[in-house]
């Protein structure tokens, strides 16, 4: 019994705190960067997107596995930056303000904010583009697309259609085609609504501010905060987070004017 209370009061330090919050936000960093990047092949046209989408869905237990450890994480980080916030508001000797090498700035007098907005803005995100509770007409646009050509005698009509493909005559063989979503056009079709756009880009620069700070923080908790090298980790999140900010909102924008998705 003494050892678990012991496990438990451990589990309730403000140490401990610190560096859930610093390893969980991190995880959330990470996947950030790499969903921006994935995004980023939407300038490639509407066949790499697609397929790219497709690869990901495609992945069955593995991609639910890695959604599950993000919202473990997700949760993990709120239920941490709740309770650092209360021992911040109740004066406690122990706090979560950045100080030393971190400045108070307006990025970290708005954490609590913006990281309320940010999750609003996740949970918006997926609803519109991940399970299309928001946007059902443009959501499910079925594409058919190219998987290989072989030989069915049987094929009796130029097209037949079985279980979500279609075999297609093409020459002396048959053009095998299979289904997926078009998400590309689920996507061109959601931000060219101007008030949609707008939201999803003010909700990126929300995500922007947050991330400039948190990743400071975690630097710090993690005990990364020498002179030598802090100043450089500081300005390394500045330019990352306007960097993601930057990438995430010139999609939008592109749509609006045209350059993605011209004809859609």
């Amino acid at each position: 019994k003494r050892v678990m209370a012991n496990i438990f009061n451990y589990l309730k330090s403000t140490i401990l705190s610190k560096v859930v919050m610093a390893v969980t936000g991190i995880i959330l960093v990470l996947f950030i960067l790499v969903h921006t990047l994935g995004n980023m092949q939407i300038y490639l046209g509407q066949e790499a997107f697609n397929k790219y989408s497709h690869f990901l869905h495609s992945t069955g237990e593995l991609i639910w596995a890695f959604r599950i450890g993000l919202l473990l994480a997700l949760v993990f980080h709120i239920i941490t930056s709740i309770r650092l916030k209360f021992l911040n508001l109740g004066a406690k000797p122990t706090k979560y303000a950045v100080k030393g090498y971190v400045k108070s700035t307006f990025s970290s007098r708005t954490m609590i904010w913006t990281g309320v907005l940010v999750f609003l803005f996740v949970s918006y995100h997926l609803a519109h583009l991940t399970m299309g509770m928001t946007d059902k007409a443009n959501f499910n646009n079925p594409e058919y697309y190219s998987v290989g050509t072989d030989i069915y005698p049987t094929l009796t009509t130029g097209i037949e259609r079985e279980e979500g493909r279609e075999f297609m005559k093409k020459n002396n063989g048959i053009e095998i085609l299979s289904v997926r979503n078009d998400v590309y056009k689920a996507v061109v079709k959601g931000f060219q609504q101007p008030v949609v756009a707008v939201i999803y880009m003010l909700f990126v620069i929300t995500l922007g501010f947050h991330l400039n700070h948190a990743m400071q923080s975690a630097f710090q908790s993690l005990g990364l905060n020498n002179k030598k090298y802090f100043n450089k980790l500081v300005n390394g999140s500045r330019i990352l987070s306007v960097l993601i900010a930057i990438l995430l909102i010139s999609i939008p924008i592109n749509v609006l004017v045209g350059v993605i998705g011209r004809g859609i």
